[in-house]
């Protein structure tokens, strides 16, 4: 049985706005992220959608830094 891991990989986002009034994070935020299932085992796709008129991402890279996700348990304890 295979070993699983978690880590945490991070982004540089380079992008257009239109408008004076909007921040690039409102930008990042709108957009709807998700995973498209591959019929590839080594493959994988990461979609991003948006209907905001006010900007867009036009590049992103991955950078290099790879960090550990914070642990998180697996139950939750309740004292009364």
């Amino acid at each position: 049985m295979p070993k699983s891991f978690k880590r945490q990989l991070s982004f540089i986002v380079e992008g257009e706005i239109y408008d004076n009034e909007t921040s690039p994070e409102a930008i990042i935020k709108n957009y709807d992220w998700h995973d498209i299932t591959s019929n590839y085992e080594d493959s994988i796709h990461i979609m991003a959608d948006h209907n905001d008129h006010r900007g867009r991402i036009t590049k992103m890279y991955r950078v290099s830094k790879i960090e550990k996700v914070p642990k998180s348990p697996d139950t939750n304890y309740f004292m009364i």
